[in-house]
């Protein structure tokens, strides 16, 4: 998949959705919006942030040999495509896992801080595993009931920690009798799947605060489960960043409970989290990062025990000269697909990685360590490169994005994980909406930030604008008050004020199109609104309808009445929106909501615009080429394995054979 693609196309569909609200009449402001779309004011560029490498911690049959790990979890933390599939590659551990393994063996809490792609799961998952299968070694059977409570801030976290656990501990059991059980308990179950995990509590227990606490507090819950979770050893919380004031309160008492209900004395609890502390040194940041721990977990948490990350570059540290720089640069004018020894010789692949990826922090006098580096933006490292190659910019972003994507499909040999393995930070923005100043439409200043005053002109008030969902004829949103005695148009930002207080309402401004006086007005009300007098046979509007009449007002700049009737003139009709006095468009259920006859540009709903931004991804991922492109098994016997590999990149995997010649079903790589 081209990432870059992908944003393009979710950046098409956002702009075609919010520039689709309202067709704006003005030529001005619709000149003045359309270039902010252009400009892409609500969309800036996304921030390019590159997962690092991490140091090894060996594989998990070099700490089982060592004393870490049980034997079993050899076969458990392997690399599966199936529940058939034993397994092939090992889980090579990063270094901080390795880490959190060991001071997990102590029996002390600790923390992990690592960043976004680093494995924080596995730094619980493991350990917790191998204490399972440690017990039930020592006891010589499964001991019923929950040894570990993994609590996540979200429903969604817990659902894809399932997938994963069932690679693990259930994928290579093909005959069941998995020697670690799990379950999900988070109120999403149906009845069924409640009693059943009730009636056979799992070793680990996925759940969220929420339901944590009402386990603590149902009966059916309470007499089964946290009697199944009496002497509980772990408590994971995951995304620990998440609890904080009241909610952080809220759970740091919780967990409190729960040592207590399950009579867990020596409670072992297990924080990880990307954000919390960036200030000061590193033994800085880890005793702050302790000391919240500690007031969360209700337990010691030593700084020691704060488990960081160790980064390692996976290109050479290298310094490429402008003269290297521009021949690398101009060989990645065009997609490349070269194997890992000739990507990473590339002058501008270390480059990339330095720029996006990683810097050095200076932890005293003579030590240094890889860090993560801030993100930066395309553009931005583009001109970088650009002054220090001589190239054009757009030459030199067309070949960092071969490189990115490039190096996203190359595999490092030893972790099996891509040389860079990056992401695009895309903020979005609903906008505002137009302010403009009390002048004449042909001067009148324009611009879509909040502000009360035109900029450098603090004389000048600046009000919010309404578009007629029909015409797009512009209405200024105000409200009429009284200031020092005297009239007074202040901007309102809230468009929908119908049934409101009746100071609030609309300003029309119009030099083109001006509201006729009194005696000629019916030519422009709506004809739903007129009534003739049976014994006149004069047209009036009807009775109940004059109050929704604009009124004529003249106004000083700064927005107050001008009683000289020298300055800008405007009409006022006040809240709710009865009708547009352009297009004539009238809203007999004048109750209703002021939002669905006048539209602003920052009303796009941000539901609606998430279900958008979705839907585009989800056309991208539908995009894909089909699994038709992948190498097919044509046949298999038990001596050989025939495949066809279409005209695509080469893929290694392993395929379950169940041809009738081979018996049991056997496995073969292609």
């Amino acid at each position: 998949m081209d990432v870059f693609k992908v944003h393009g196309q979710v950046i098409e569909d956002y702009r075609r959705f919010t520039s689709g609200f309202v067709e704006v009449r003005d030529q001005r402001i619709k000149t003045f919006v359309d270039q902010q779309f252009a400009d892409g004011v609500q969309w800036p560029d996304p921030w390019v942030g590159l997962n690092p490498s991490f140091a090894s911690g060996g594989a998990v049959p070099d700490l089982v040999d060592e004393g870490l790990l049980h034997p079993e979890a050899t076969r458990i933390f392997r690399r599966k495509e199936g529940p058939q599939d034993p397994g092939r590659d090992p889980l090579v551990l990063h270094r901080h896992q390795r880490q959190a393994v060991a001071v997990a063996r102590t029996g002390a809490s600790y923390v992990l801080t690592t960043g976004t792609g680093s494995g924080k799961s596995l730094a619980y998952i493991v350990p917790i595993v191998d204490a399972v299968l440690r017990e039930t070694a020592e006891r010589g059977n499964r001991r019923p009931g929950v040894k570990a409570i993994v609590v996540y801030p979200m429903n969604a976290l817990a659902n894809s920690q399932v997938e994963e656990l069932r690679k693990f501990l259930e994928f290579g059991y093909p005959d069941g009798g998995e020697p670690v059980t799990f379950a999900r308990y988070t109120g999403q179950e149906g009845p069924d799947e409640r009693r059943r995990i009730l009636a056979d509590p799992p070793d680990i227990l996925l759940t969220n605060y929420v339901m944590l606490d009402l386990v603590l507090t149902r009966p059916d819950e309470r007499n089964q489960l946290v009697r199944a979770a009496q002497g509980l050893q772990f408590l994971a919380l995951d995304e620990m960043h998440t609890y904080r004031g009241r909610q952080g309160a809220d759970v740091a008492m919780l967990v409190r409970r729960l040592r207590d209900e399950c009579q867990a004395d020596s409670l072992q609890v297990i924080g990880t989290s990307a954000t919390m502390s960036s200030e000061g040194t590193l033994e800085e940041r880890a005793k702050v990062v302790a000391g919240v721990a500690t007031r969360l977990f209700g337990t010691d948490v030593r700084p020691e025990h704060v488990v960081g990350e160790t980064l390692v570059r996976a290109t050479p540290d290298v310094q490429p000269d402008g003269e290297k720089l521009v021949d690398a640069v101009r060989a990645n004018g065009t997609q490349q697909q070269r194997a890992f020894e000739a990507f990473i010789g590339d002058p501008l692949t270390s480059w990339v990685e330095t720029t996006f990826g990683l810097a050095v922090e200076t932890m005293d006098e003579v030590d240094e360590r890889l860090v993560r580096r801030p993100p930066t933006t395309l553009p931005e490292a583009a001109e970088t490169l650009a002054e220090l190659t001589g190239l054009d910019k757009p030459s030199c972003a067309s070949a960092l994005r071969n490189v990115l994507r490039e190096g996203s499909g190359v595999t490092h040999p030893t972790s099996n994980r891509p040389v860079f393995a990056f992401r695009l930070h895309q903020f979005l923005s609903k906008g505002d909406t137009v302010y403009v100043s009390l002048e004449p439409e042909d001067t009148r200043h324009i611009t879509d930030t909040y502000q009360v005053r035109v900029p450098g002109q603090p004389d000048k008030a600046l009000l919010p604008l309404g578009f007629c969902r029909e015409c797009g004829q512009e209405y200024l949103v105000v409200a009429r008050t009284t200031v020092d005695g005297e009239s007074q148009f202040v901007s309102r930002r809230d468009v929908d004020a119908s049934g409101g207080d009746a100071v609030t309402g609309y300003l029309y401004v119009s030099s083109d199109y001006p509201w006729p006086d009194k005696a000629t007005e019916i030519n422009r009300v709506p004809e739903a609104w007129l009534v003739t007098d049976p014994d006149t046979d004069r047209v009036e509007v009807i009775e109940s309808k004059k109050k929704y009449l604009p009124t004529p007002v003249w106004l000083r700049v700064d927005g107050g009445v001008d009683t000289t009737r020298s300055g800008l003139q405007a009409w006022f009709v006040s809240t709710p929106f009865a009708f547009c006095m352009r297009c004539g468009v009238s809203y007999e259920q004048v109750r209703g909501q002021d939002f669905g006859k006048l539209a602003t540009l920052d009303a796009e709903g941000r539901s609606s615009a998430v279900s958008l931004l979705s839907a585009s991804v989800v056309r991208s991922l539908k995009s894909l080429p089909s699994p038709s492109c992948l190498p097919q098994l044509v046949s298999c016997s038990p001596s050989s394995t025939t495949v066809r590999t279409p005209a695509c990149r080469p893929v290694t995997s392993t395929i379950s054979c169940r041809s009738p010649s081979c018996a049991p079903p056997c496995m073969r790589r292609w």
